[in-house]
């Protein structure tokens, strides 16, 4: 398998990117601009290609050169910049995956693997939200409220198009709320949890006026790099779209307390109550993962202790 990851370097595809490495196979990252943080200790064991996912033609180019079997399409436009250029992210997040597709199809890759979102679903409300948090399954309506989970939406119904009519095989996969080093740099304000372990681990305070009583299914990104490489690797599914996540509600509070035992001292402030991301509608929510589990025989590895303990570890190993 010659896999190649757009978006490599970021928050999900650095530990995806990682994650292949770790599995024994040499990953080509496609990424437009050269950011080494999170993989600076693996750049001997990856290729790397710099390149838009619009520029067509050097798409194609690098699947050629390198022989790519497998792709994995994490590269996205997010965040608040997102939100304030609306055309540019449908641009980027749409067309970009509609070139993913068609540079499969033209050069027959086996599989492409789509990396999408939670906000899909839209606001979790009624059944879905606080306090009874009813799992959410792949088959729950959607009613995406951004324009960044528009977007997902629409290239994950490209996605399902063109296995359904072009013979691509596509699978999709939503993440729950993502942990991990290097959120906190790049997805800004949505970076919360990242925020809360990375400013103690440098001995800054962590407070936040709001949102300590919230549950939500938080699933730190080495268990997405492994739901992206099973999401690769397995054949013969039923199914193509998938929820990853923890399939376990946790609390802000619940994630401080590990964070104290591990920094003594950490000054950690979080008031009570839910919405901690401060968000005009309700975004927490907590996912049916039986069809990740039975299909892709997916199971996290980190449940909270274990993810916050790796994740403090990987900030001295990246320096980050």
């Amino acid at each position: 398998m010659r896999v190649l990851i757009t978006g490599g370097m970021g928050v999900i595809g650095a530990e995806a990117t990682r994650k292949f490495v770790r599995e024994g196979h040499r990953p080509v990252v496609f990424a437009r601009h050269r950011d080494e943080s999170l993989v600076a200790d693996i750049l001997d064991k990856i290729d790397v290609e710099l390149g838009d996912i619009l520029d067509m033609p050097r798409l194609l180019q690098t699947i050629k050169t390198h022989k790519i079997t497998h792709i994995v399409h994490t590269a996205a436009f997010v965040g608040a910049v997102s939100a304030a250029n609306p055309a540019l992210s449908v641009q980027v997040n749409v067309m970009g995956m509609i070139n993913v597709l068609e540079a499969a199809r033209a050069f027959d890759v086996a599989r492409v693997v789509y990396t999408s979102a939670k906000g899909v679903y839209g606001p979790a409300e009624g059944e879905y939200g606080d306090p009874t948090y009813r799992p959410v399954h792949e088959d729950t309506p959607k009613n995406p409220k951004r324009i960044y989970d528009s977007a997902k939406l629409m290239g994950e119904n490209a996605g399902i198009y063109y296995a359904a009519n072009m013979g691509l095989d596509v699978v999709v996969l939503r993440f729950a709320t993502t942990y991990g080093p290097g959120k906190t740099a790049r997805h800004g304000n949505m970076g919360v949890t990242s925020q809360l372990i990375e400013a103690p681990f440098h001995g800054r305070p962590f407070v936040i006026e709001q949102g300590g009583d919230q549950r939500d299914d938080f699933i730190y990104n080495k268990d997405s790099a492994l739901g992206i490489y099973l999401a690769c690797t397995k054949q013969n599914l039923k199914s193509r779209i998938f929820n990853i996540g923890s399939g376990k509600g946790a609390t802000l509070n619940d994630m401080a307390a590990i964070v104290r035992r591990h920094i003594q001292g950490a000054d950690i402030r979080i008031g009570p109550g839910l919405n901690f991301l401060k968000s005009p509608y309700p975004m927490c929510s907590i996912y049916d993962i039986t069809r990740a589990r039975e299909e892709l025989g997916f199971a996290p590895q980190f449940d909270l202790e274990a993810g916050v303990a790796d994740y403090l570890s990987s900030l001295k190993r990246l320096k980050f």
